[in-house]
């Protein structure tokens, strides 16, 4: 290749490095790099750790991704007629050349894979099965439950006197996910609020036998067809590679020994409790009387999780309903007593008696003390009331004293007018009642009695003519 250079201005050459040999399908060749590049390893060090089984250096995730890439027939013949140096190869080639020195490499895989694999799928397969079974029986041991369908049984036929579904000795299965339907005489209260009520205060030990019963709303989602299906893919990826490990190493084989072991011992223990959940179908058929056309075990469970849920609602709202009647009644309670008080103390409440400004006041004439007469201006205390009163009084009198000098016509008793100078009667101003008013025609304040009296301004004072 050519390659100019603009600081000298000159051209160098360099040379070219080998070609490269490829053997595989490019987009193969690709995926195949892809994978190797996330091991982080040189294909020499690769094939060691499979050759050893070495589940240090391979996890899970770089096993599976190594089973992705394993050679096909076709890939081993065009390695095959390939006897160059391995320098001269790609990088895919160079790694399946290295991966098929190691003898059964699939098979050694296959193994680590499964040991990798075997514990999860054994802890929740086991688990689920274990728990159906357990459900299964707690069912049909439950002496509580048992009872509840006694009771509902009595309830039905008090409900049904008299007609034709009246005196039953049963009922069907189905007809416990309808308790919740069937309306009470009471807002918002059902059939299942009812029973609950009733066994809450008759028998109080049967109200939480649902706990009793594991968890169901998870239970009978689980459908043992599928428990069956996992089961015999287990036992036949066991049988598989247990039966290509004699053509390994002994060194390999005693690494998986006891994995394997292990499996077959659970795949002998779950296969008998999955026979053991099948025969429970057989006995939920007998014991509840049902059709086997219409019925599985599936089906029952799902009919008690729904019962159980509904009744586990119940409880909750018959005591937050319970909570709410309290409030409503003390809240009634409290209005009346609010009502059978008078209207003062509706609004704050009348002085308590030992307060009372009159029983205080029959209190001191009582004991002889002797009282104040009124002052004409009002309450003496009120010293800014009576500075504003003298003022305005002094302010009157000259006013008064102004007028009298003056001469006003009054007419006589002969009907003749004549001068005549004012009389001597007080003024007083016009005020809301705090200074009494002039008497003997003299000035009066100005009340509404006296709207319609002529006015005279003097000052900041109304003073009234009397007519």
């Amino acid at each position: 290749a050519v390659v100019s250079t603009q600081s000298t201005g000159k051209k160098e050459t360099k040379k070219k490095g080998p070609t490269l040999i490829t053997l595989l399908d490019p987009k193969k060749s690709l995926g195949i790099n892809l994978i190797t590049k996330n091991l982080r390893m040189p294909f020499p060090d690769i094939a060691e750790a499979i050759q050893k089984c070495d589940m240090v250096k391979l996890n899970n995730d770089q096993i599976n991704g190594l089973l992705k890439i394993i050679p096909e027939k076709a890939d081993l013949e065009a390695l095959s007629g390939y006897t160059g140096p391995l320098e001269q190869l790609a990088e895919a080639e160079r790694f399946y050349k290295n991966l098929i020195q190691v003898p059964e490499y699939a098979l050694r895989l296959d193994c680590m894979k499964f040991s990798y694999e075997f514990n999860p799928i054994a802890e929740v397969l086991g688990k689920r099965v274990d728990e159906m079974l357990k459900a299964g029986n707690s069912i049909l041991e439950s002496s509580e439950l048992q009872e509840i369908l006694h009771i509902l049984l009595i309830v039905g036929n008090f409900i049904n006197t008299g007609g034709y579904a009246g005196n039953a000795i049963g009922f069907k299965l189905s007809l416990l996910n309808k308790i919740h339907e069937i309306k009470s005489n009471k807002p918002r209260m059902t059939m299942m609020h009812v029973l609950v009520e009733s066994i809450e205060k008759n028998k109080p030990h049967l109200l939480h036998f649902y706990k009793k019963l594991g968890n169901l709303s998870e239970i009978s989602k689980i459908d043992n067809t599928e428990n069956e299906k996992e089961l015999g893919e287990l036992t036949k990826m066991i049988t598989n590679v247990k039966g290509r490990m004699a053509k390994l190493d002994p060194e390999s084989i005693a690494k998986f020994e006891d994995i394997f072991k292990e499996a077959t011992l659970f795949c002998d223990k779950t296969k008998s409790t999955i026979e053991e959940i099948n025969g429970l179908e057989a006995r939920y058929i007998k014991f509840f009387v049902l059709d086997k056309r219409n019925y599985s075990l599936q089906e029952c469970l799902k009919v008690m999780s729904v019962f159980c849920g509904k009744f586990e609602n119940a409880i909750g709202e018959n005591k937050k309903r319970k909570e709410q009647e309290a409030r409503l009644a003390k809240r009634k309670e409290e209005m009346a007593k609010r009502e059978t008080l008078p209207r003062a103390k509706k609004k704050g409440g009348l002085p308590p008696p030992e307060e009372c400004v009159i029983d205080n006041l029959l209190d001191q004439i009582r004991g002889g003390l002797k009282l104040r007469k009124a002052n004409s201006v009002g309450n003496s205390n009120d010293t800014r009331k009576v500075k504003r009163n003298e003022s305005i009084k002094k302010s009157n009198q000259e006013s008064t004293e102004r007028w009298r000098k003056s001469k006003i016509a009054m007419p006589d008793e002969d009907g003749e007018i004549s001068m005549v100078p004012a009389t001597n009667g007080d003024v007083t101003p016009a005020t809301n009642g705090d200074v009494t008013p002039a008497t003997n025609g003299d000035v009066t304040p100005a009340t509404k009695e006296t709207i319609d009296s002529p006015v005279i301004n003097v000052g900041e004072v109304d003073l009234v003519i009397a007519s």
